[in-house]
Formats: C-alpha cells, structure tokens, sequence
C-alpha cells in the first residue's frame, strides 16, 4: 500500500502530539499522587485535546486508506490502458506488414 508522505508526516506529527498530552497527563497525576491534590479542569483539557488528537488520527487514516483505494483502482486502469496500447501496436504492426506483403 502506499501512503503519500504528507500524510505520513501529518499523522507522525499528531502521535507527536498525542505523546506529548499523555506524557502532561502523566505528569499532572504524578503530581496528584504526590500532593493528593486534584486539578480537574487540567485533567478534563487533557482527556478532551486527547480526543480530538485520537479523532484527526482515525481521520488520517480513513484519508490514507481512501488515497490507497484511489491508487490502486488508478494502477489497475493504468496496467489495463498500457495492455491494450500494446495490443494495438502489435495490430499496427501486424497490418503493415500484411499490407506491405499484399502489396509486392
């Protein structure tokens, strides 16, 4: 399959970002734990910028499979256009060559 680089780099990209809200939230419970204090509001901006990161990934990667869908029907039409190029140089030729014979 394959996978255009812009979409490679946006989706590296946003596990970047999702690595960098888990790693915050990891912190902040370190610090909960510690300190046996609660920072909800903290912990509810990070839940939720986590789902939108973890939704744009899903988005990606519909995008990345439906550019691959796209690719391989483009690659099948294109194998099939070159097989019947071929095929019709060969009729050329062949007809030149019956022709030319015909004609001596």
């Amino acid at each position: 399959a394959v996978v255009s680089t812009q979409s490679t780099g946006e989706l590296q990209m946003l596990y970047k970002q999702a690595d960098t809200v888990i790693s915050h939230a990891q912190a902040m419970k370190a610090v909960d734990d510690r300190k046996g204090m609660a920072f909800p509001s903290i912990k509810n901006n990070l839940r939720i910028n986590l789902q939108k990161l973890q939704a744009e990934v899903t988005e990606q990667r519909k995008r990345v499979a439906t550019a691959n869908i796209k690719y391989e029907a483009e690659k099948s039409n294109r194998e099939a256009v070159e097989k019947e190029v071929k095929q019709l140089r060969q009729e050329l030729i062949n007809s030149k060559i019956s022709s030319s014979v015909s004609g001596r």
